[in-house]
């Protein structure tokens, strides 16, 4: 199983001491959540320009989660910036082609978010310009949220209609959740929580990986 660990933080430094967190647990991708305090109650780091993944030589891959009103209009600052994979929620996004396109371009994936009142026929019509969809198993918003389990049919669904999609899930993760995920057809997971307020981050991360 693979498992990304979640950077959610209010400040470009905060967001390095994180990094390196997650780093140290031996990860290959790290997860960005960007939100604009518009489309999420909540407003996170969601500065691009001071984000040059190149000068950070980083050890991992970064995809940015992008809870933003207005996605089409940022993606092009994020790639630019030099994340390898963006997540967009359909229910923000005006272009989807476009976008898949643009990241294309750019050497970089889209994938696709659904909040968990979204049906998944939202991404349907576009199972042609993306081979990753996120099932957001929480409300748009802060780290630690109690996972709501009638997201599991919902990856169910997909798996079923979409049997060559990447299911990521997001939000809530812990041990058992994950183990119901795994279950349900999920493919990668995406932790905050339960791995940084672990006393063994390195052994939570390795436990979930595990499943």
């Amino acid at each position: 199983m693979l498992v990304i660990p979640s950077i959610n933080v209010k400040n470009f430094r905060d967001f390095n001491k994180r990094l390196k967190e997650a780093e140290a647990l031996g990860a290959k991708w790290a997860h960005v959540d960007v939100t604009d305090g518009k489309f999420t109650k909540t407003k996170l780091w969601n500065n691009s320009r001071e984000l040059k993944v190149k000068s950070l030589k980083l050890k991992v891959n970064l995809e940015a989660h992008l809870m933003v009103k207005n996605p089409d209009a940022v993606l092009g600052d994020w790639l630019k910036a030099g994340i390898k994979r963006i997540i967009v929620h359909v229910e923000s996004a005006k272009n989807i082609p476009a976008m898949a396109k643009k990241c294309r371009a750019k050497k970089a994936e889209l994938a696709l978010a659904l909040k968990p009142d979204t049906p998944i026929e939202k991404v349907l019509p576009y199972r042609n310009f993306i081979k990753q969809v996120l099932v957001l198993s929480v409300v748009p918003g802060p780290a630690g949220q109690k996972f709501q389990k009638s997201q599991l049919r919902k990856i169910q669904s997909l798996r079923q209609k979409m049997p060559s999609v990447k299911i990521e899930v997001d939000g809530g993760i812990n041990l058992a959740t994950a183990k119901l995920c795994k279950r349900a057809g999920a493919d990668i997971l995406v932790s905050a929580a339960y791995l940084f307020n672990s006393p063994n981050p390195r052994q939570a991360y390795k436990t979930l990986r595990k499943i």
